[in-house]
């Protein structure tokens, strides 16, 4: 019983079973009082027409027979069940007791029993039946079958409310106290019904608003890190300004310019991970895109006495934002530039696989440690801790990488080479 419809289901359906278990067996207990009086005086009638059959003979017993009253009828019978006296009774009841007469009780159909009593010293043996049908049987009382329903149907609904409220107070408890800043509290269990399930959504949500807000607390951090270092530099440009002013107004222009991509890197990713930035699909020919990437930053690494290489043998169109795109392909090829070795080449392949475009950059740089690369594609991550530009590590690139990938629907991963370097997939559907 593990879903929550088979519970109520069952809860119901057991009610019903047990309601109608409880009026049948009341109603046979009822009725077999009944019966038993019916038994105890037919006895007695059986002691009188025994009497008056021996004193008065067929007459005197018939006179009296026709005397009884109505709803307390009773028929005169031989041995085999053939009636002694012009009587009447059902055509059913005497089938079924012929040949077969014995004193007792014996039903004759649903609701309809005959009662046998032998008259005690007569030649030939005589018998006294009286037959009881569903209208001389008692009904039970309104009173009572409403007190059986309700007491019934009680029972297992509170049963039942009870096993739900429970464990949805557990999860308002923990709503509440989530409300009041506790992030640790969990409700969820193993196993269960779609409460249970419930409970297990509450704490993956707790979860992922926990995540959240860490990534919120950090990201600040961290913004506040990246943004001290070209204001320092700014500050000091300034006070050399007076003394070489052309080239301190470059070394502003610069650094002022590294703020304004930091910004804008730190803008673009909030909106993404708010889900504001919406996209403007379109079809775009991944290949072609690629190849433009490919191709700018190759002109770049010569710099650098590097290369970058593609590989792409399929003409691979998907629907997407061109502009997303190209900035969570450049980001990861550019990573893969600053952290190639010298007079290496970065490798870029592209191909389609069941539905999916596959673009992989892989560099032959000193890897990632293991521990650091689940966290690559958070905002400001690097391989260490350190957080100058010099460090090789990663910031925003790959964050927004990450979110632009997983607006289009799809993922990108990261494995250190087994011959060395960096390889990051991005898989988008097509």
């Amino acid at each position: 019983m593990n879903s929550l419809f088979t519970k109520i289901f069952l809860t119901f359906w057991l009610t019903a079973v047990l309601l109608g278990v409880s009026m049948i067996g009341v109603s046979r207990l009822l009725g077999g009082e009944v019966i038993a009086e019916a038994q105890r005086d037919l006895a007695a009638r059986a002691e009188t027409a025994a009497a008056l059959w021996r004193e008065g003979g067929a007459a005197v017993t018939a006179r009296w027979l026709h005397s009884q009253p109505e709803g307390a009828r009773v028929m005169l019978v031989n041995a085999v069940g053939e009636p002694v006296l012009r009587q009447r009774m059902s055509r059913r009841s005497l089938e079924h007791l012929h040949g077969a007469m014995e004193p007792g009780v014996h039903p004759t159909g649903p609701g309809h029993v005959v009662i046998v009593a032998a008259l005690q010293g007569v030649e030939p043996p005589l018998y006294l039946l009286r037959e009881l049908n569903p209208g001389q049987l008692p009904l039970m009382p309104v009173w009572l079958r409403i007190l059986i329903a309700v007491g019934v149907t009680g029972l297992l609904s509170y049963t039942l409310a009870a096993l739900l409220t429970r464990r949805l107070r557990r999860l308002r408890r923990a709503a509440q106290a989530l409300a009041a800043g506790d992030l640790t509290v969990r409700v969820g269990r193993p196993g269960g019904d779609e409460v249970e399930a419930l409970a297990r959504d509450f704490d993956q949500m707790t979860d992922h608003v926990r995540d959240l807000l860490d990534t919120q607390k950090r990201l600040l951090r961290d913004v506040s890190h990246e943004l001290r270092s070209p204001l320092a530099r700014l500050r000091i440009a300034l006070e050399l300004a007076e003394r070489n002013r052309d080239q301190s107004l470059q070394r502003i222009g610069k650094e002022a310019d590294e703020l304004e991509a930091l910004i804008t890197d730190v803008l673009s990713l909030a909106r993404l991970e708010s889900g504001q930035s919406a996209l403007e699909r379109r079809e775009v020919a991944l290949h072609e895109l690629v190849q433009q990437v490919v191709t700018d930053a190759d002109f770049e690494a010569q710099a650098k006495e590097r290369s970058v290489d593609l590989a792409a043998n399929d003409a691979v169109t998907l629907a997407g934002d061109p502009v997303l795109l190209r900035s969570a392909i450049e980001n990861v090829v550019r990573n893969a530039v600053r952290h190639t070795a010298t007079q290496s080449t970065v490798h870029v392949e592209l191909h389609a696989d069941n539905g999916t475009a596959v673009i992989a950059v892989r560099d032959h740089g000193s890897g990632v440690p293991p521990e650091a690369i689940g966290r690559m594609f958070e905002p400001f991550a690097r391989v260490g801790e350190a957080r100058e530009r010099g460090s090789g590590g990663y910031g925003l690139g790959l964050a927004i990488t990450g979110r632009a990938v997983q607006a289009h629907g799809g993922s990108v991963s990261a494995v250190n080479h087994p011959e060395g370097g960096l390889l990051v997939t991005i898989r988008l559907p097509l």
